[in-house]
């Protein structure tokens, strides 16, 4: 069948998911742990979670500019979706983490000028992971949220898919090319790429740049062609056994790039009841993200690191969760409400709902 925006789907379901993978992957190298592998040993489990993200944000986000294709009303609704939440968990780390774990008397911690340029995380051209004395022991030490970095990632995809709009080229032709131009730099210079400098100032590395641009636009491709794609799931199945088969190989990471789009769009819009309904209390998937690096060296640093591994997680999960819903009522919601009124009916999946590209790895990359 085809994707049908009029029918409910699992987006919610499946970001959250992501979320909570992110959380798993980064639980090892927060903790001192042996790293782990991703499915088929193509991505690690952050890598393919953030595969899925971007997958996701970039259909969604190209339906909401087919929504309403005008610059202003398209960067102020992405604004509302990202800052919000954002300059939220700027500030807690800074003024509520930084101050609690600090090595240093409060009055120097806040006279450190690393204090304040924490907050330079807010313009996306400059990145900080660490505040003056926090988490100096820790297994993984100094950063305060390491996945932070793939927001500006997230906000470039935006000013090109916008970009794109304004010229007249948001067209299933240029799109497609567009991919085949990442697909063509990806496989033929990405060892290349992720060695280069960074692309914009000091935020957006190169080789995940292009690697995640590839991602994003690959789902702007699937929603752009949402009418001609059939999600069956034979085709689903035949997929996932061409992974396991090629996996290890050159064509398997090509085969990768063609079906995990499609599987991420096939689970969204498999009719299942209790998938369908998943985010009806909210969409907490990017507050989970947000609060899960800093969540989790918090607790690696009151003792967490050495606990059994399942206990670490279980507090993790549960402490990043009341956080991740304290920041959906309390400042993501809120903040969405003021999003432009549509004015006409359009088609509609899931308003604004393809968020954050997150990220599964310290700041270096996966």
């Amino acid at each position: 069948m085809q994707f049908d925006p009029s029918r409910p789907n699992n987006f919610d379901l499946l970001r959250f998911v992501a979320a909570t993978l992110v959380l798993v992957d980064h639980s090892d190298v927060l903790t001192g742990r042996p790293g782990q592998s991703g499915p088929f040993r193509y991505e690690t489990l952050g890598g393919f979670a953030v595969a899925v993200f971007f997958i996701i944000s970039g259909f969604l986000v190209a339906a909401s500019w087919q929504r309403a294709p005008r610059l202003g009303a398209f960067a102020l609704k992405r604004a509302l979706r990202i800052l919000p939440a954002y300059a939220a968990v700027i500030a807690f780390a800074a003024l509520v983490l930084g101050p609690l774990a600090t090595e240093l008397p409060i009055s120097a911690y806040f006279r450190q000028p690393l204090t304040w340029a924490y907050f330079y995380n807010l313009t996306f051209t400059e990145l900080y992971y660490s505040l003056p004395g926090v988490f100096t022991h820790n297994p993984f030490p100094h950063a305060v949220n390491g996945s932070i970095w793939t927001l500006p990632v997230e906000v470039m995809m935006y000013i090109v898919l916008a970009a794109l709009g304004c010229a007249g080229l948001m067209t299933r032709g240029a799109v497609a090319v567009l991919v085949a131009v990442l697909a063509i730099g990806w496989f033929g210079w990405g060892a290349t790429a992720m060695a280069a400098p960074p692309l914009h100032f000091t935020t957006l590395p190169t080789g995940y740049t292009l690697h995640l641009g590839l991602w994003f636009f690959t789902g702007t491709a699937l929603w752009l062609w949402r009418e001609r794609v059939s999600y069956r799931t034979d085709v689903a199945v035949a997929l996932v056994v061409l992974l396991w088969w090629t996996e290890g190989t050159r064509a398997g990471d090509v085969v990768a790039h063609i079906a995990f789009p499609y599987l991420v769009i096939w689970l969204a819009q498999l009719p299942v009841a209790w998938m369908n309904h998943f985010g009806r209390g909210g969409d907490f998937s990017y507050g989970m993200y947000l609060y899960a690096f800093p969540v989790q060296q918090g607790l690696a640093w009151v003792g967490g690191a050495g606990w059994p591994h399942a206990g670490y997680l279980a507090g993790c999960f549960l402490l990043c969760l009341a956080l991740a819903v304290a920041s959906w009522h309390g400042v993501e919601h809120p903040a969405l409400r003021l999003k432009p009124r549509r004015t006409a009916p359009v088609e509609h999946e899931n308003p604004e709902a393809g968020l954050i590209a997150n990220k599964a790895a310290s700041p270096g990359g996966p």
